[in-house]
């Protein structure tokens, strides 16, 4: 929380990064956001694993916040001691991301550390999507089953698989696609969760299988 120059109180996540994790001489201000290519590999990556939504041991190597497998294994063990991530659910606790963090994280420079968190608010934002994308698919199943159930569907009905198409589409939809993706989504991308196109590591590529 801070007071902008309104006066009124104001809240920013990137300032919390900030100020857990401190800026060194040589680190950028503006470095806690995933470029886009990061955010696409990552993505594309969990789409493998057996539940997308988990973050897992190679995860953060796929991502570019670490250039070695072994250390983003260390990275997702000592996340987890901390209950930022768990094994069993696909949640990021990103409240307990305190001044500690730096400490709990040390075995990764500063700048990294920063990116980290930037990757942890990103995975928060696409899981309340999914949850969303989720919600509406439950829904829109619900009034296919009531239309079926009273013997009707025709145009409407058609109209529901068609809203439900997108659905699906847009869940296994990379970030770098959803600005270019048109309401007709005439190249989606379904859940065909070994995507070729991907980009990853050739020996998690491997491992996926």
């Amino acid at each position: 929380m801070f007071r902008n120059r309104s006066g009124n109180v104001s809240w920013s996540w990137s300032r919390l990064v900030l100020n857990a994790v401190p800026n060194s001489a040589n680190d950028s201000k503006n470095d806690v956001d995933l470029t886009p290519k990061q955010q696409d590999d990552l993505f594309r990556f969990q789409l493998t694993q057996p539940d997308p939504r988990i973050l897992s041991e190679q995860s953060f190597y796929v991502a570019g916040i670490v250039d070695y497998p072994s250390l983003s294994t260390r990275i997702l063990i000592a996340l987890r001691k901390a209950s930022i991530l768990t094994s069993s659910s696909p949640f990021v606790h990103t409240s307990l991301i305190t001044r500690k963090f730096p400490h709990q994280l040390a075995i990764i420079s500063v700048q990294r550390q920063r990116t980290l968190v930037g990757l942890l608010f990103f995975w928060e934002e696409e899981l309340v999507r999914w949850r969303l994308l989720d919600d509406e698919e439950e829904e829109i199943r619900r009034i296919i089953g009531e239309e079926e159930a009273a013997g009707e569907g025709g145009e409407m009905g058609e109209e529901l698989r068609v809203a439900l198409g997108k659905v699906v589409a847009k869940r296994s939809m990379p970030p770098g696609l959803r600005g270019l993706a048109n309401d007709a989504m005439a190249q989606p991308v379904l859940p065909g969760y070994a995507d070729s196109k991907m980009t990853v590591p050739v020996e998690l590529a491997a491992n996926a299988k």
